[in-house]
């Protein structure tokens, strides 16, 4: 899973413009899609438009624009059924993540994902979301489809990794998906059993439709949901700043100002300096070290797009999700830590 996004690169923000047109995919009274994405000017009392009423999604749709994600065109309309791009949806996810300092990609992510979105209103966008390895495989304004926008959805809520419990699997879940075609499978199989993504009453799933702005807005509410379900507990700012540095620093001692690359040195280090570091959580994250050779995906930075959760008395969970170099491609991380006074914390292992 986590070669996927990097393997489909191979064959294949902070947004300031209001999302009323970042989900407008046609030119509207003569104005251009450029234009048209640049228009601030449109409000919609209480969310409710002149062709939502009555409409499937309406309830939904509604709720996007009071959350100010969504606004609609100068006639009053949403327009629904209009099928919305890749650079469109995008920015739509932006609007509900929370917010990250990020980084500049580095060249092969310029190259591979960025360069088509150059010059366009969602390059900002675009740059933002790369640091988080949130990156789409098709040009900007190709339509966005179910598989795109479900592997998207799971970058988001950083569950990638979850698609590995389906790797291998022979179980079949949609008519029209192969257990075969692995990489639909590791994307499609753990956002249904999520509900995030659902399937037809026939049985399928339909990977290659294309999404409308309808169902964009459906995907966008069930992924702040899926937000608040996944990192529970009410985590202060004091709290993420403990958390965040007790992993970042431990990791820049380890891989960068010792440069350590066996595993017997990293123990005896932790225990020589009586590091707040378990085994366990060595053994989660560093197990690596063990083989003569090896590969390791890169650790992240830690600007990156960052989840935290309170998950019992004392413990917490972190989770971020970004882009790891070429080797690794788009990938999400998780730390558990434990604190009796929410400032200084002790790096443990999932079940401790």
């Amino acid at each position: 899973m986590q070669n996927f996004l990097r393997q489909m690169g191979k064959k294949a923000t902070a947004m300031t413009l209001l999302l009323s047109f970042a989900v407008t995919g046609v030119a509207t009274c003569g104005v251009g899609v450029e234009k048209a994405f640049a228009r601030e000017d449109v409000v919609t009392r209480a969310g409710m438009f002149t062709d939502s009423t009555g409409h499937w999604a309406a309830k939904d749709i509604e709720a996007a624009a009071k959350n100010g994600w969504i606004q609609g065109f100068p006639d009053g309309t949403f327009q629904p059924e209009q099928t919305v791009t890749q650079e469109q949806f995008l920015s739509l996810i932006e609007r509900v993540l929370p917010s990250f300092t990020g980084h500049e990609p580095d060249a092969f992510i310029r190259d591979t994902y960025l360069k088509q979105a150059e010059g366009r209103w969602s390059e900002k966008t675009y740059t933002h979301l790369a640091a988080a390895g949130i990156l789409p495989t098709g040009k900007p304004t190709d339509p966005m489809n179910r598989l795109e926008a479900t592997r998207i959805l799971l970058a988001a809520l950083g569950h990638q990794s979850e698609g590995e419990k389906y790797r291998g699997t022979k179980a079949k879940f949609f008519s029209d998906l192969s257990t075969d075609d692995e990489a639909q499978v590791m994307i499609a199989y753990p956002a249904y059993k999520m509900g995030i993504m659902a399937g037809y009453p026939d049985g399928t799933f339909r990977p290659a439709e294309k999404i409308s702005r309808a169902q964009a807005v459906v995907l966008v509410n069930r992924l702040e949901r899926q937000i608040h379900e996944l990192y529970p507990g009410t985590v202060t700012d004091v709290e993420k700043q403990g958390m965040t540095k007790a992993v970042s620093a431990f990791v820049g001692i380890v891989m960068d100002q010792e440069q350590i690359r066996r595993y017997d040195d990293l123990v005896s280090y932790v225990k020589k300096n009586k590091l707040p570091v378990t085994e366990s959580f060595l053994r989660e994250h560093f197990s690596f070290m063990q083989y003569e050779v090896y590969d390791y995906i890169r650790f992240p930075r830690f600007n990156e797009l960052t989840y935290y959760a309170k998950i019992g008395l004392g413990k917490y969970r972190m989770t971020v999700q970004y882009y790891s170099g070429e080797l690794g491609g788009s990938v999400d991380k998780t730390f558990y830590l434990s604190s009796m006074d929410g400032k200084t914390f002790r790096l443990i292992g999932k079940d401790e």
